[in-house]
């Protein structure tokens, strides 16, 4: 299965988005809301999904699946030193994100805690580059961060770390997710 084969991108963005519609799926992986929903029907069929009212869950089975695709899509990317050292890279820019949602959240809206909020995430899509060729999805997570950036810059501050939104704090969390899944590494509890 190719990184670019909508079932992959699919099951790996209700993965990654634990419960949601077809469409938000759709929305954030780039496929057409139909594929979305008729990927999402076969994976129900298969066992590897529940629909519950239309918002899609993953059971243990799809959860399964979704590991096995990262394996053999980015077995090789597990072992290779660039992608090893741009994620030790992320993983200092994940603490100054944290720290920055953090104090942006304690002060009460403050220009200048959201300011470095922004210049975090900013600083995340320009290295977001450097992985493209490998992880060519991963212009999804360029969009979605600019959208929400954006949205920041216009004042909806609930784009900051609004937990039902594609805010930049439910983007960075997936984002985070998924590139620990493309390494091979479990998320620290």
């Amino acid at each position: 299965m190719a990184t670019e084969d909508p079932a992959y991108l699919v099951l790996n963005g209700a993965h990654l988005k634990k419960m949601a519609t077809a469409a938000e799926i759709a929305a954030v992986v780039g496929v057409a809301p139909e594929i979305a929903q008729a990927e999402l029907a076969g994976f129900v069929e298969q066992g590897w999904a529940m629909d519950l009212d239309g918002r899609y869950l993953i059971t243990p089975e799809g959860t399964t699946r979704v590991h096995e695709y990262y394996g053999q899509l980015y077995g090789a990317l597990r072992a290779d030193p660039m992608v090893l050292a741009w994620y030790e890279r992320f993983e200092a820019l994940n603490e100054q994100f944290i720290k920055a949602v953090s104090d942006w959240q304690k002060s009460g809206d403050d220009e200048k805690a959201l300011s470095r909020v922004v210049k975090v995430v900013e600083r995340l899509v320009k290295t977001l580059g450097d992985l493209l060729p490998a992880l060519p999805r991963y212009e999804n997570y360029i969009r979605r961060f600019a959208a929400g950036v954006s949205l920041i810059d216009q004042g909806n501050l609930d784009y900051v770390c609004g937990p039902t939104l594609d805010s930049v704090h439910t983007v960075w969390f997936e984002f985070h997710e998924d590139i620990l899944s493309v390494i091979g590494r479990p998320r620290d509890v």
